[in-house]
């Protein structure tokens, strides 16, 4: 009897111990001390029917904080406890925060703007009971090696909201002196903004409902209310709204976007709520992310070259861009001559690139032959042919053989922003860092620009493809 129990201890303390996957989702509508909102605990239970009908999270491997429940200590021991130590590398972990949003002065030196982000607890009263984003990165930290989703529905400054605030509006009224009522963010002048909510980290994606600067609302549209942002996050995914090209997965790309045009269709019919401004919903994430399927957690990347290029820059075409191959077809033979064809709608900085059979990349344009009056830009209504003169460049089929594909943008804002990092002309990028240049230049036109009078306005573009294939040169063309 003995040995027998000696081995069941023996068994007990040598067999592994495996975490599950950890969601902790808090809501807060009845603030103690600050103006109350509406709509939060909708959203987390939304949250919590996506995290287990789309997501895979079981309902033991959740934990909500509700009003009361959702205070600072409760928050940030949750954190610590539930998602950190509870979990292991290789899960799935997911935090979401709907409520009151705020700001404070850095006192670190890590904000470009000088501010910290804050969420606000429902014991929020003043500055201290605030979270700020320097606490929630350095959890992220910890969080190494596990697959993070991290969503906040909330504000993120008060610089342009009235003080009757009303509970459709997610930041804090005080029913004391604000503790920083005297703060004034400043915008920069014709800048990209980059500051986000949470630090890029290679193992996180970051979801935030609004810009810095903007206010998060409540759907007043919908009966019970919800969110604004979580609303149409949840449709995107859930109904897979978001699939803008109808293939059957919604990338995060694709919602971002999706999001993105909903909240700007609500401000355009409550233009009463949006006084403060547009909506921007924010996305940071690791560019090879940007095309995996927000449907899971898995993060399965295609291997196609071409089906890797139109997913990461699948965009809505307003600007009616169309990029086409003199002759009219799509089969070239090895060494015929090829003229390439821009017309737009819209007037604007031309981006055009190929990705040959090898996945290899190239921008063709601009180049040193640019013959437009601005260099790079497309007027409206205007056509732009490729090679323009003898004395420009050869564009002649030639080998590797294979299907390929011409990816042209049209980009309505200035290009100086989206230039920087782009490859020279002509310069060929090897297939395996192709996909990180697109990627990369997705993310720069995922930002939102600030200008005088236009804080956090969307970056206007487009894009067209044309693919073709490359055969020998004693294959028949049809």
């Amino acid at each position: 009897m003995e040995k027998l129990l000696i081995s069941l201890l023996l068994i007990v303390f040598i067999t592994p111990v495996y975490a599950e996957d950890r969601a902790l989702l808090v809501g807060i509508d009845e603030y103690w001390y600050v103006g109350v909102s509406k709509g939060n605990k909708q959203d987390v239970k939304d949250m919590q029917q996506l995290a287990q009908s789309v997501w895979g999270y079981q309902s033991h491997q959740i934990r909500t904080l509700i009003d009361a429940q959702a205070t600072r200590k409760n928050i940030l021991d949750s954190f610590d406890n539930w998602l950190i130590k509870e979990s292991r590398p290789g899960d799935k972990v997911l935090f979401y925060f709907s409520g009151h949003g705020y700001y404070v002065v850095d006192d670190n030196g890590d904000e470009s703007d000088g501010y910290d982000e804050t969420l606000c607890p429902v014991n929020t009263r003043g500055k201290k009971m605030m979270i700020r984003d320097d606490e929630i990165n350095a959890r992220l930290q910890r969080l190494k090696e596990r697959k993070v989703t991290v969503i906040i529905d909330a504000c993120h400054s008060d610089s342009m909201v009235p003080h009757f605030t009303t509970p459709t509006i997610k930041i804090p009224v005080f029913e004391i002196a604000a503790p920083h009522k005297d703060l004034k963010r400043t915008l920069a002048k014709d800048r990209i903004e980059q500051d986000g909510f949470i630090v890029a980290l290679p193992n996180v994606i970051a979801y935030s409902a609004v810009a810095f600067n903007q206010v998060a609302l409540i759907d007043t549209t919908v009966s019970p209310n919800r969110s604004v942002f979580t609303h149409r996050f949840v449709k995107g995914i859930q109904e897979k709204r978001a699939d803008s090209n109808y293939d059957g997965k919604v990338t995060h790309v694709e919602l971002l976007e999706y999001i993105r045009q909903e909240s700007q269709k609500y401000c355009d019919n409550k233009p009463s709520q949006c006084k403060a401004g547009k909506l921007t919903p924010q996305l940071e994430a690791p560019p090879e992310i940007l095309t995996t399927n927000a449907n899971t957690t898995a993060h399965t990347i295609t291997t196609n070259s071409i089906e890797q290029a139109i997913s990461v820059l699948t965009h809505k075409n307003e600007a009616q861009l169309q990029v086409k191959a003199l002759p009219q077809h799509h089969r070239f033979r090895v060494g015929e001559t090829i003229k390439l064809k821009i017309t737009s709608n819209r007037g604007g900085y031309v981006l055009l690139f190929d990705i040959n059979g090898k996945g290899t990349l190239t921008r063709l344009f601009p180049n040193q032959y640019d013959q437009l009056e601005e260099k790079g830009y497309l007027k409206a209504g205007k056509t732009l042919i490729l090679p323009d003169s003898p004395r420009d460049f050869n564009c002649m089929a030639d080998k590797p053989l294979g299907k390929g594909i011409l990816i042209a943008l049209l980009i309505e804002d200035q290009l100086p922003y989206f230039s920087q990092n782009l490859p020279k002309a002509f310069e060929e990028i090897p297939a395996k860092q192709a996909l990180t240049v697109l990627q990369e230049l997705r993310m720069t036109l995922n930002q939102t620009l600030q200008k005088e009078n236009a804080a956090n306005y969307p970056v206007r573009w487009s894009a067209a493809f044309f693919e073709y294939e490359v055969v020998s040169a004693t294959r028949k063309v049809k």
